[in-house]
């Protein structure tokens, strides 16, 4: 039997998430002149590490008239795009231009809106091909003028460490952002991930993208396309492949394994198709439909398959050990944050539901329901150095209606959940609340490769519960395991914020009396 224990619990190695660092970060450059223009302005830049995390919108206050112009009602003869280099210098562009013209509403034949040209240019620095952008108005007479939109490219290659896709994403995948984070789909121990991808293919707002990961007890692929029809909408197609020893079936203080004392292995084969798009202020939306072949085998690389644990607790749904599943999905992301990179205000709510259909010998029909909601208010307690001080409160909830399939259950336990525990080792429920709180304040700064390096302390305190719905589960993974149900932990941590994210350090107990160690490189929200 292989069985591996670490107080160390790690998203990526070390080497990896600190690479770019010292590499520089090729996202930022200085501003630059836009030629060619009856009033030249500086091209608004996107301040932001577009390649590696989601990209902040630029608030509209932030254009400022400098940027665009305040213009006198002149009517808009012609839209012209203008691409430029890094020294501001006109060249051939890759992109379409009717890809960087149809986020304004002004056309030719309206009279130039200035509020209208802030939002159009708004929607184009949203643009993940974009880096940069600026608008001006070029006289053709005294109430005529052309709308001449200055862009810089961004690079067509990009990567990403992790959890790269923006939320919300309806599809399933080893390296895709969940709505909640009490799942039971992703594998335990140390491991690493990476995404490449190249964007804006056929000069149409197209990317195609490669996801990898790979750990001690762990390893998967993600292939992914995303046409981007405007900045907030388009659709998506991924296809994966992934296997690892997941909590549900190897966490509490009860070993259990199949039968020739192998740990369980978890393999999930499947694709989808979705589409996303805005449909409020600050909200995005996202619906799509899934399928999966989910299988227990005794081996990271074996094909004999696995219905039931040593005990002849089920593992899957079907006799044969392979569940065959569709799932209609969907999920909406509110996000009211004054920034998505560090937040120290406003608030964001996630929620998803997943409605699964059997298409195989599993006889599966359910609903699972989850929702993730987290406020950040300044607080101005203590802190060491100058910058925000901030206190987090998340909380999350979900319930399966119908049939509560094991490897996609809720588990509880571990740093997205209640640090102090290991991953899943609290329970595998039906049902679950979990909350935290937890205080971010300021300790020092310094610089390293050209890089600015902010680092903070936290103190946090996590609970979660099961709503005693263990017993609900098919197979009953946490009550066979012997584990708790619910439980708390509290502790103290570093958080550093670099190009990369967020990376944290973090001691924690729990109300056993076991300690944690903890490093994660992301966000805990």
């Amino acid at each position: 039997m292989s069985r591996y224990k670490y107080k160390i619990q790690a998203k990526y190695f070390i080497l990896t998430a600190w690479l770019p660092i010292a590499l520089g970060d090729t996202n930022k450059v200085a501003a630059f002149p836009v030629p060619s223009v009856t009033n030249p302005s500086i091209v608004q830049e996107s301040d932001r590490p577009v390649d590696r995390r989601r990209r902040s919108p630029i608030p509209l206050e932030q254009i400022d008239r400098e940027t665009v112009p305040v213009g006198n009602r002149e009517v808009i003869t012609d839209i012209v795009v203008r691409f430029v280099d890094e020294n501001g210098n006109l060249t051939k562009g890759k992109t379409n231009p009717e890809v960087i013209t149809r986020e304004f509403d002004l056309q030719p034949g309206d009279a130039y809106d200035a509020e209208l040209g802030k939002e159009g240019l708004q929607r184009v620095v949203d643009l993940t091909i974009i880096d940069r952008a600026s608008l001006s108005l070029e006289p053709v007479t005294d109430n005529q003028a052309v709308l001449a939109i200055a862009v810089r490219e961004s690079s067509n290659f990009f990567y990403g460490f992790g959890l790269t896709l923006p939320p919300p994403t309806a599809l399933q995948g080893p390296v895709r952002p969940n709505t909640v984070n009490a799942l039971s789909n992703s594998a335990t121990g140390i491991a690493g991930g990476v995404r490449v991808g190249l964007r804006n293919l056929g000069g149409n707002n197209q990317q195609v993208s490669l996801g990898v990961e790979g750990g001690v007890e762990k390893f998967g692929f993600d292939l992914g396309y995303r046409r981007f029809l405007r900045h907030d909408r388009g659709i998506g197609v991924n296809l994966f492949n992934r296997r690892g020893v997941e909590p549900e079936f190897d966490e509490g203080e009860r070993d259990l394994d199949l039968e020739n004392n192998n740990d369980p292995w978890v393999h999930r084969l499947g694709g989808g198709i979705e589409y996303f798009q805005s449909i409020g202020e600050d909200f995005q939306g996202v619906i799509g439909v899934s399928y999966q072949r989910v299988s227990v085998r005794d081996g990271a690389f074996s094909d004999d398959l696995a219905a039931r644990d040593e005990l002849g607790n089920r593992l899957v749904v079907s006799d044969g050990g392979q569940d065959d599943l569709l799932t209609l999905n969907f999920a909406a992301f509110l996000d009211r944050r004054n920034d998505s990179e560090n937040p120290t205000n406003g608030y964001q709510l996630k929620f998803g539901s997943d409605q699964y259909f059997s298409v195989g010998e599993a006889d599966v029909l359910a609903n699972r329901l989850a929702a993730n909601y987290t406020h950040y208010l300044p607080f101005p307690l203590f802190g060491f150095s100058e910058g925000a001080k901030t206190l987090v409160f998340n909380v999350q909830g979900g319930t399966i209606l119908g049939d509560a399939i094991p490897y996609d259950a809720f588990i509880l336990g571990g740093s997205s959940s209640v640090r102090g525990y290991d991953t899943g080792e609290i329970s595998t429920g039906r049902s679950f609340i979990q909350a935290t709180a937890e205080y971010r304040y300021p300790i020092f700064g310094f610089n390293a490769f050209n890089q600015n390096i902010d680092v903070g302390g936290t103190l946090f305190i996590d609970y979660a519960t099961d709503l005693g719905s263990a017993d609900a589960v098919i197979g009953q993974p946490a009550v066979v395991r012997d584990q708790p149900g619910d439980g708390f932990g509290y502790g103290f941590g570093l958080r550093t914020l670099t190009p990369i994210g967020a990376v944290r350090t973090e001691f924690a107990l729990n109300d056993e009396g076991d300690t944690k160690f903890v490093f994660t490189v992301g966000d805990r929200f």
